[in-house]
């Protein structure tokens, strides 16, 4: 199934519109990636969400024209307030994590984030401090900015679940296609080693992509860990 929450699309949209008006105004958080994505998660969180399924729940969502513009009303007056949250309790990746917006490539592979779990192989609860890594040709890969990790703990709040947001690569030409092998690794010192190769085909495209989206994610199988045989 593909079930989509439609203010998530609406509400990233105004705040970045929001954004960049107040950019050209000299708003010094402007520039700021995570800064955008902290007052829509604080507009998200806040809000009822609205699920489609179809384009057809697209079409019916927008009909109601009256109602989609003051939602828009509302969402600019929660998105200022959002603001003033951010601007109150500035965050230690504030001015270091900036949109690019010169950049001297003209196409870019832009990949979707990766999300996966790892689970306990002999009672399948979730694994607790256990780090995996990202790696493209045995390096580790660059993530977008520096709140995402490569390698990634996992914890006990995550429940198990790893994330990584590669950082865009060039291309020489829009709509060109590549796949892209990658390996993720499990090391621990307990542990049975992992290693997962998966691949993502992609087509390039004219701009980057710096926002996370559902819609733009690579779901990778549960993995499962053993415990190293006694020698």
């Amino acid at each position: 199934m593909n079930v989509h929450n439609i203010m998530e699309s609406i509400v990233i949209d105004t705040v970045n519109e929001i954004f960049e008006d107040k950019r050209k105004e000299g708003f010094e958080m402007a520039d700021c990636l995570q800064c955008r994505l902290d007052v829509a998660c604080f507009v998200l969180n806040r809000i009822k969400p609205e699920y489609i399924i179809s384009g057809r729940g697209l079409l019916h969502f927008e009909d109601n024209y009256h109602d989609l513009i003051q939602t828009k009303v509302d969402l600019v007056t929660l998105i200022n307030k959002g603001i003033e949250k951010v601007i109150q309790t500035k965050r230690p990746y504030y001015n270091t994590i900036k949109i690019s917006r010169n950049t001297t490539t003209e196409y870019l592979y832009n990949f979707p984030s990766i999300i996966g779990t790892v689970l306990m192989g002999e009672n399948f609860v979730p694994a607790e401090n256990i780090s995996v890594s990202l790696l493209f040709e045995n390096s580790p890969v660059e993530m977008i900015d520096n709140t995402w990790q490569n390698p990634f703990t996992v914890v006990k709040s995550t429940k198990g679940s790893y994330t990584f947001m590669p950082a865009p690569i060039p291309a020489d030409n829009k709509n060109e296609e590549r796949t892209f092998h990658f390996e993720l690794r499990i090391e621990d010192k307990d542990y049975e080693t992992i290693n997962h190769f998966f691949e993502i085909h992609l087509k390039s495209e004219k701009n980057m992509v710096t926002t996370f989206s559902m819609n733009r994610t690579h779901k990778i199988e549960g993995l499962y860990l053993f415990p190293k045989e006694a020698e």
